[in-house]
């Protein structure tokens, strides 16, 4: 990869990894959010970053530091469907030009400016520019993006000056802040997976026990929603078929459904 890095800058990396692989350190996963941000900003000289993944229904919840809360809102309003294409144009255009590529590690910006660029409209109409550029000062940018299960996962980190963004890249991390995030890239979708593997858990175990159900019960209703079979719980559990279909009518008696299905598709 050819990084000439100094040793503050690789123990930064190495604060960086550290944090984004401990994601089940942090109580809350907005805790963990920041830690990542924290620790990515620093070692790439950040003014702003942002990061995203699936929450509680939402294809991208997101997080950020050192971001406006009106630019903040704009950004969720603008990302939190994705993989669904923004209602941005222009911003439409950028997305495609990823989406062609295949990119996991590029430049929304740069992108979002190649789309606009001979189209003044762009100037006056954008969203994306209006409401998320220009007030929140962002000039330059660095982007993870990829897609997971539940939604999307996109880590940002930002500049607010073009001049002295490009200045800092010849004299430090900057300069090299796309080949650093391709080497943070697969730590961070082992990190993304722990966290969002944990926070599922976390909430069916809750869910579940709003209704009274028994920890043997919770914990066949689980196997259940990923549509195991009476035998293949039993084997699981090293208990009877028997007692297993006893379970589960007892399992649907207090959940007040009738199959299988419904209990997959109300905790998976």
């Amino acid at each position: 990869m050819g990084l000439a890095m100094r040793q503050v800058d690789l123990e930064r990396l190495d604060r960086a990894l550290t944090t984004i692989l401990s994601p089940l350190a942090h109580q809350g996963c907005d805790d963990w959010c920041l830690a990542v941000e924290l620790s990515v900003g620093e070692l790439l000289d950040g003014d702003h970053v942002v990061f995203g993944l699936p929450r509680a229904g939402v294809p991208m919840h997101v997080h950020s530091m050192n971001v406006g809360a009106k630019p903040q809102r704009a950004i969720q309003t603008l990302f939190g469907r994705l993989p669904d294409l923004p209602p941005d144009p222009w911003l439409q255009n950028a997305e495609r030009e990823r989406l062609r590529s295949g990119a996991e590690v590029w430049s929304r910006l740069r992108a979002f400016w190649r789309a606009a660029a001979g189209q003044p409209a762009a100037l006056r109409r954008s969203p994306f520019l209006g409401e998320v550029l220009t007030p929140g000062r962002m000039c330059d940018s660095e982007n993870i993006d990829w897609a997971v299960a539940d939604g999307h996962t996109a880590l940002c980190i930002s500049y607010s000056n073009v001049a002295t963004s490009v200045r800092s890249r010849r004299a430090s991390p900057r300069h090299s802040a796309g080949a650093l995030l391709r080497l943070l890239l697969p730590a961070l979708k082992v990190g993304v997976t722990m966290r969002l593997t944990s926070d599922r858990a976390v909430t069916t175990e809750l869910t579940l026990g709003r209704f009274g159900l028994t920890r043997r019960e919770a914990q066949i209703a689980r196997l259940l929603a990923r549509r195991a079979t009476n035998r293949e719980i039993a084997d699981q559990l090293d208990v009877s078929p028997h007692t297993v279909r006893h379970h589960v009518e007892s399992i649907f008696r207090k959940l007040g459904i009738h199959s299988r299905r419904a209990i997959a598709q109300q905790f998976t």
